[in-house]
This record gives structure tokens, C-alpha cells and sequence, in this order.
């Protein structure tokens, strides 16, 4: 058991600073690590496109989805491909998309709150407020994508230090608390096996 306490330590402490140098990596090179990361994931694409492109070929007996498997292959590793030599342009794509959707919704909220006036409802103020809030940031992630994205990978960033951090604790207190479990039960196992030779002797002398 003593062993097992020692192993489990051992993995928490190494797993929780490599979290946690991760995080600390992520934090400060957010703008390199944001193409290396589109990049890997090209790489990963491109790799899934050609496995389904090779099957194609290695099947004796070709149908209708396989030739889909194909064109489905061709048009994964292009995007692959793309990703690969345009990683700051797809980075920036993604953060455009989730703000225009969250611009539309800011608009829709500004056409709520000009109901609620119409209506005389007295904290309408409190909906235009929420509703600018909505469209500033949808208008701030579609023309400050970059930045967007290394906050995002920044913010990432701090969540895996504080994890790591707080597995750290956790071993630590695992290692305190699980020494001082081992010795409560061995000094119980002591007392047992003194009260056993005790109540042995008792008997014997009766």
C-alpha cells in the first residue's frame, strides 16, 4: 500500500507539471502556438484523407460509397493541405464565424429591447445594455479575430496551470495523509496483534 501511495504521487506530481508547463507555454507564446496547433491539426487531416484514399485502392470490389469514401478522402486532405500553408487565415476563420453568429443574436436583441420600450417596461435599459454587450463582442471577434484567438489559447492556457497547480496540492496532501494512514494502521495491526498474544497468554495460564 505504501508503494502504491508513492507511485500515485509520483504520476500526479509529473503529469501536474507537465500541465502545468503546458499551460505556462500556451500563456506566453499564445501567437506561435496558435499555427503550430492549426498545423498539427492539418497534418492530422491530411493523414485521415490519405487513409481514406488508400482504402479505396486497396478494396478489390468498389461501390457507390466507397467512391464517396474517395471523394470524401481527396477533399480532406486538401483541406488539410490549406490548413497547413494558411494556418493564421483558418485560426482567424473560426473566431469570425462564432462572432457573426453572436452579432445576429445582439441585433435580434436590440429589436427585443425597442419592444420592451414600445411596451413601457421599466428596466428595458437593463435589456439594451445586455444587447450592446452582445454586439460589441460579435463585432470585436469578427474584426479582432487574432487577438481573439490568443486570448482563447491564453485563457486555455491558465485553466491547465491552475489544473496542474491543483493536482500538485492534491499529491501532496495524497503523500501527507496517506503516510499517516499507513501508520495509523499499522499501530492498529500492532495493538491487535499485542491484545491477540495477551488474550493467548490469559488463556493459557487459566
Amino acid at each position: 500500500m505504501k508503494d502504491f501511495f508513492r507511485k500515485v504521487k509520483m504520476e500526479y506530481v509529473v503529469q501536474s507539471l507537465v500541465i502545468i508547463a503546458i499551460g505556462v507555454v500556451l500563456i506566453a507564446w499564445a501567437p506561435a502556438v496558435i499555427p503550430l496547433m492549426a498545423r498539427i491539426l492539418a497534418a492530422l487531416l491530411f493523414v485521415v484523407g490519405v487513409l481514406f484514399v488508400l482504402s479505396y485502392f486497396f478494396k478489390k470490389e468498389r461501390g457507390f460509397v466507397d467512391s464517396g469514401s474517395f471523394a470524401f478522402g481527396i477533399i480532406v486532405a486538401a483541406v488539410g493541405v490549406w490548413i497547413f500553408l494558411n494556418p493564421v487565415a483558418f485560426t482567424d476563420f473560426i473566431p469570425k464565424i462564432f462572432g457573426a453568429f453572436i452579432l445576429l443574436s445582439g441585433i435580434r436583441n436590440l429589436g427585443q429591447t425597442f419592444s420592451l420600450v414600445r411596451y413601457k417596461y421599466g428596466l428595458w435599459w437593463l435589456s439594451l445594455i445586455f444587447a450592446l454587450a452582445t454586439v460589441g463582442l460579435g463585432a470585436g471577434l469578427i474584426f479582432k479575430a487574432s487577438q481573439a484567438n490568443e486570448l482563447i489559447v491564453r485563457l486555455i492556457g491558465g485553466f491547465l496551470a491552475y489544473d496542474g497547480a491543483s493536482n500538485l496540492w492534491t499529491a501532496s496532501r495524497l503523500g501527507k495523509y496517506g503516510k499517516a494512514f499507513e501508520a495509523a494502521k499499522q499501530e492498529a495491526e500492532a495493538i491487535d496483534v499485542e491484545a491477540e498474544i495477551v488474550d493467548t497468554n490469559d488463556s493459557a495460564e487459566r
